[in-house]
């Protein structure tokens, strides 16, 4: 067995040139080995590099989403923890959406030249003797109003036109300002709004509407200003008058008089819009911050919606509406700098939880009328 093994060994692999000399012509064979493999075939440039190449970049481009997406997450989540709603309770909740944009069947009509917008017919009136008010709030006197609207622009939740009463009644001219929520914070010893550094609002915004303020920051401050939140009927009546107007200045849209629609990008100075004020002199009726109300999210009377529409809900993982019993959403007024012109208008209603808080959630108060 040894000779035999010898011997075909010395035929597959010959040694020498006499042996190379006599080895037959045939195709070369090649090999899987590593080893095997010639300076050439070793060549960087024989290498997958364009498949290297674009596995490389996909992911670099997963990573970069990646930490994109932590990144908003992280941002969003301590915006959540730091919307305290009351003296050091429990964290509020970040909204970071804006309200609710109808379906439409028509385009209301934008005007494009100034002198196309005639000035506010005012309906402003001086207090009655015996009536004080403070620095700030205006008069608007007793008697009725039309609420609500029934056009093609209306949600469900506006309808149907209705005539109220109401009290005379005070309200602020201008939306509470950071200045005025730091007094509040100072002298209460309250939480101040996420984005505020050393407890101060960012440099040049005094007189910028405060925001990231929920339902309950906002009635805590009207208690402290020995005020109230608007009731939804009295924000209304001081938006649009008595004529049932769609604008505080009328019912033709006009960009200029609203900071809405991300004409601006951010929140603006509370008398900067003095075209755009309601019949009573009353500023940003319309655009800058959504404003909170003290009404809770109700069918109007005579409504025929189905109420299961005005019930809180939460929405699930897989985005399934569940009810909660014993909860209710208060309503947001006036629409704010991101919200279009529809959401804008002074019947449209937006109802929101009140614990929410966001970049454009702001509001003003009320009072009673107290003759002295």
């Amino acid at each position: 067995m040894t000779g035999k093994q010898d011997e075909s060994l010395d035929q597959v692999v010959p040694s020498g040139s006499e042996s190379q000399e006599k080895k037959a012509p045939g195709p070369s064979i090649t090999t899987m080995d590593d080893d095997d493999l010639t300076l050439q075939e070793l060549s960087p440039w024989r290498l997958p590099w364009k498949a290297i190449s674009v596995t490389v970049v996909i992911l670099i481009l997963i990573a970069g989403a990646i930490q994109i997406v932590s990144l908003a997450s992280n941002r969003i989540k301590r915006l959540s923890e730091s919307s305290i709603r009351t003296h050091g309770a429990t964290p509020g909740n970040f909204r970071p959406m804006g309200g609710v944009v109808p379906h439409l069947s028509a385009s209301l009509p934008i005007s494009k030249a100034a002198n196309e917008m005639p000035a506010t017919p005012s309906l402003a009136v001086p207090a009655p003797k015996g009536v004080s008010l403070p620095p700030g709030f205006v008069y608007i006197p007793a008697g009725p109003f039309i609420m609500g609207s029934d056009d093609a622009f209306s949600n469900f939740d506006e309808k149907p036109v209705h005539k109220v009463y109401l009290p005379p009644y005070a309200i602020m001219k201008t939306l509470v300002t950071n200045r005025e929520y730091k007094e509040f914070i100072d002298q209460a010893h309250y939480l101040a709004p996420p984005g505020w550094k050393g407890r101060t609002y960012p440099k040049g915004k005094g007189d910028h509407p405060v925001t990231f303020v929920s339902y309950l920051n906002a009635s805590d401050f009207a208690r402290w200003q020995k005020s109230r939140l608007c009731t939804e009927e009295e924000w209304e009546k001081a938006a649009r008058g008595v004529d049932g107007r769609l604008w505080p200045w009328g019912n033709t849209w006009d960009p200029r008089r609203a900071n809405a629609n991300y004409t601006v990008g951010d929140t603006t100075s509370v008398t900067r819009y003095a075209n755009g004020v309601s019949p009573y002199g009353i500023y940003d009726m319309a655009g800058n911050v959504f404003e909170w109300t003290s009404s809770t999210y109700r069918p109007y009377p005579g409504s025929t919606a189905n109420k299961a529409r005005f019930m809180a809900y939460k929405v699930d993982a897989t985005g399934t509406l569940h009810r909660v019993r014993g909860k209710v959403y208060k309503v947001l007024r006036g629409g704010s700098w991101k919200s279009d012109q529809y959401s804008a208008r002074t019947t449209a209603r937006n109802p929101t939880w009140p614990d929410y808080a966001s970049d454009f959630f702001g509001f003003r108060t009320c009072r009673d009328v107290i003759h002295d």
